[in-house]
């Protein structure tokens, strides 16, 4: 069978199945860092697909979803995927770019954190929150204003020679159905399973920028948004309750380093409380808000300590 080669958190990604989603490769031919193998479909309801179930030990991850198939996740090198009989290539691919993926990012001792990352001049800024908290809204609205984006739902960071690095992942967004319609159904926009999905175009950032700042989306009833930096010991508890598919990290053999690594992201990133109104109508506010608040913050210039 022959393969597709991608480019997405850094590996080189050579697939035995089409991935519109994931950016293609840009260099020549290699080892790949991940392969994804399709294996021959089930053609009946095995017991383990009547519900779902995940599996984590060290350097494995299995899971069954029911109508759709098993996913095995090896040595964060290897993801196998066994699809159930009829089930739409869409449907394989949301739990493979999702929550395979989470698996494999934690596999590989990265730090992938539930959110929406946007390119800045004083680097990458993240934007995590409890679900439906507005990640992928906001992330949209800076987007249509001219800013590159990383990622949208799973932002990875590593640790590199160059510091905390946020890596590009997906060159997409899923938005609900409102903040799809706000955009003015933008060009190329499709709609998958559950949400409405829209290329970033060249507005995607494709290669890994300085993790800046962290922001944590939060409601308030008053109209004036907060920004609120964060102190003390509870900052590496509040990028746990942030993480991709938390779940995934008990069992992992990479628990213990991506311990030491939250806690290298609070000491050296900046981690941020943002509270506003939960209103649709006052999104490019916000983004003027925060831009705001970023220049007065980082006023010494990009990529600087922090005041």
């Amino acid at each position: 069978m022959s393969l597709n080669t991608y480019w997405a958190y850094g590996l080189r990604i050579d697939a035995e199945i089409v991935c519109p989603e994931l950016p293609i490769h840009p260099g020549p031919s290699g080892n790949a860092d991940v392969t994804i193998r399709l294996l021959a479909p089930i053609a009946s309801v095995s017991e383990s697909l009547e519900q779902r179930y995940f599996e984590v030990r060290p350097g494995v991850f299995r899971m069954a979803v029911p109508r759709v198939g098993h996913y095995l996740v090896e040595a964060g090198k290897l993801i196998s995927i066994e699809p159930l009989e009829g089930v739409s290539a869409e449907e394989v691919r949301l739990f493979l770019l999702g929550s395979a993926m989470g698996a494999l990012l934690y596999q590989r001792g990265l730090f992938p954190l539930h959110g929406s990352t946007v390119e800045t001049r004083w680097g990458a800024m993240i934007f995590v929150g409890a679900q439906g908290a507005g990640k992928s809204t906001l992330a949209a609205q800076f987007h249509s204003q001219g800013y590159r984006l990383l990622s949208d739902d799973v932002c990875a960071v590593a640790v590199t020679a160059d510091g905390l690095q946020t890596l590009p992942a997906l060159a997409q967004f899923r938005l609900c159905a409102d903040a799809y319609e706000r955009l003015g159904t933008p060009e190329g926009a499709r709609f998958d399973i559950d949400k409405f999905v829209v290329p970033m175009g060249d507005g995607y950032c494709s290669h890994p920028v300085p993790l800046r700042a962290i922001h944590i989306l939060g409601d308030q009833e008053g109209n004036t948004p907060e920004f609120r930096v964060l102190r003390g010991f509870d900052r590496v508890q509040r990028l746990f309750e942030n993480l991709y598919r938390p779940e995934y990290l008990k069992g992992q053999g990479t628990q213990s380093d991506l311990m030491r690594l939250a806690g290298e992201i609070a000491q050296k990133a900046t981690l941020v409380a943002v509270t506003r109104k939960r209103d649709p109508a006052a999104i490019k506010g916000l983004v003027g808000f925060l831009e705001s608040a970023w220049a007065e913050l980082f006023a010494k210039g990009p990529f600087k300590e922090k005041i």
